[in-house]
């Protein structure tokens, strides 16, 4: 059944978008998972359930794929449409972007500098601009980043990632 405009058609089209990075983020997670160390003494490795996991994710998303497809066909949609709803989109997508470049940055900045840089960076760009949201965004940011490094380290004894520098 094909869509008529291109409003109609933009949510399937999105939906679709959605499965198909779920599906890409998982493949690539599964794979991550299998590079985790192995133990002498257990029969499976420390990423078996993860790659489990991950594979699952995305063979269901690949179904929802088959299955979206099937059932609409291909969606149809003009560019403009889909940039404008894309563009109401914005502070998510920026917030996303972030989040994403923290993830990157993490492994090399270590656990505390990621952090805070992620969480003021995301405050600065969500919140009011005003000297008051400036002093609270610093302080979140530092208290989200050294808490939770210590609360592990110290309470916990896991250790967070450390910088590379």
């Amino acid at each position: 059944m094909k869509r008529k405009t291109p409003d109609a058609a933009l949510l399937p089209t999105l939906q679709l978008v959605s499965y198909v990075v779920l599906a890409m983020g998982a493949v690539f997670m599964a794979i991550r998972a299998g590079a985790l160390p192995a133990s002498r003494w257990e029969p499976m490795s420390a990423g078996t359930f993860p790659q489990l996991i991950f594979s699952s994710i995305a063979v269901l998303c690949v179904v929802a794929i088959i299955f979206e497809l099937a059932k609409h066909g291909l969606p149809v949609t003009t560019l403009k449409t889909a940039w404008q709803r894309l563009m109401s989109l914005k502070r998510v997508l920026v917030n996303l972007g972030l989040f994403v470049f923290y993830m990157v940055l993490m492994p090399w900045a270590g656990f505390i500098a990621a952090t805070f840089g992620y969480l003021l960076a995301a405050q600065l760009y969500l919140a009011p601009r005003k000297p008051l949201s400036l002093l609270i965004a610093l302080g979140v940011a530092l208290l989200f980043s050294f808490g939770p490094y210590y609360l592990f380290a110290d309470v916990f004894s896991i250790y967070l990632p450390r910088p590379r520098w």
